[in-house]
Order: structure tokens, then C-alpha cells, then sequence
């Protein structure tokens, strides 16, 4: 079982192809948490953040997992003021619009930005995880209107900024 990893650039080109990350991946990214947390010194952060960080990731690879094939062709907002949101076709842990999708809404290519960086750079990519967060930030200060009267893009971006920060800490702990 494979975790499909599509990345379409505004230059899409139809020989791009999606990239398949096996799921075993996912559990050796938990295996190696597990140790290192182990190795690390108690004092560094308390074992409920370590806790929390880790049951984060975990849910994160689970909902990859389960939804490992899909990939979005309409503009989709739900779970919008959550770690598990789903907004437009690029936003969402494990999600991705399919080749050739043009982005719903700023907010959405700031995120389809964000999985062509992580395709090139990696999912740890620090720099990547902030890029996105100036994006949105940018969004946010322009004062543009979402595609979503249910879930207004500046609801979506709490949690959006939260994820990525969340990334940030583990990709500097744990990349």
C-alpha cells in the first residue's frame, strides 16, 4: 500500500507523474521518533508535548493512509477549524489536487506551493513549512475572500499556521 504524493505545479507537464510513498515510510518516521525520544534528554520538553507531537503525527499518517488514493479535482471545506482540515484541493494532511487542478482560492496555492516544495525539498523541510506560513499570512493581509462561505479562508488559516508550526518543531527536532 503506497501514500500518493501528487504535486502539480502551475507549468504542469503530462509527464509529471504522482510520486508513491510507501506506507511503511510512515511507520519508520513513528519507530524513529519513539528513539530519539527515548535518547533525548527528559528536561528538554515536557513528555505531554512529546506526547501530544507524537499522537499529531501519528493521526496525520493514519488520515494519509486512509485516504492514500484520493486526490481532489472540486474545492472541498471541512474539519475547517482543526488539525485534520481540508480546504480547497492542496490543503490537508495526505491531500492533494490531482495533476493539472488549478488551485481554488489563494489560500489553496499557497498550500499547492507548500507540496511542490515538500516534493522537491522534503517533508521536513523547514524552510518549505515557513514559506507556506508567509503565504497565508500574505493571504490573510490582502483582504481576498475565500471559495467557501462555510469555511471562510481566515477560519482556515488558524489551524493551517498551528499545523505548520507543529511541523516546524518536529522537523527541527526530529529532520
Amino acid at each position: 500500500m503506497y501514500i500518493s504524493q501528487t504535486h502539480a505545479p502551475s507549468n504542469f507537464n503530462s509527464s509529471s507523474r504522482a510520486k508513491e510513498v510507501p506506507i511503511a515510510d510512515c511507520h519508520k518516521l513513528a519507530r524513529a521518533i519513539m528513539c530519539r525520544m527515548q535518547r533525548s534528554k527528559p528536561s528538554r520538553l515536557f513528555p505531554s508535548t512529546l506526547l501530544l507531537l507524537l499522537l499529531f503525527l501519528l493521526a496525520s499518517c493514519c488520515s494519509a493512509i486512509r485516504d492514500h488514493a484520493r486526490c481532489s479535482r472540486s474545492c472541498v471545506a471541512k474539519n475547517c477549524n482543526s488539525l485534520g482540515i481540508r480546504y480547497g484541493k492542496y490543503c490537508g494532511v495526505g491531500w492533494s489536487g490531482c495533476p493539472g487542478e488549478k488551485p481554488c482560492d489563494d489560500l489553496d496555492a499557497c498550500c499547492m506551493g507548500h507540496d511542490k516544495c515538500v516534493g522537491s525539498k522534503g517533508i521536513t523541510s523547514v524552510w518549505c513549512h515557513k514559506q507556506l506560513k508567509r503565504c497565508i499570512y500574505r493571504v490573510k493581509y490582502s483582504g481576498k475572500i475565500g471559495f467557501s462561505n462555510d469555511c471562510p479562508s481566515d477560519v482556515a488559516m488558524r489551524p493551517m499556521i498551528r499545523g505548520m508550526n507543529m511541523a516546524i518543531l518536529l522537523s527541527r527536532l526530529f529532520g
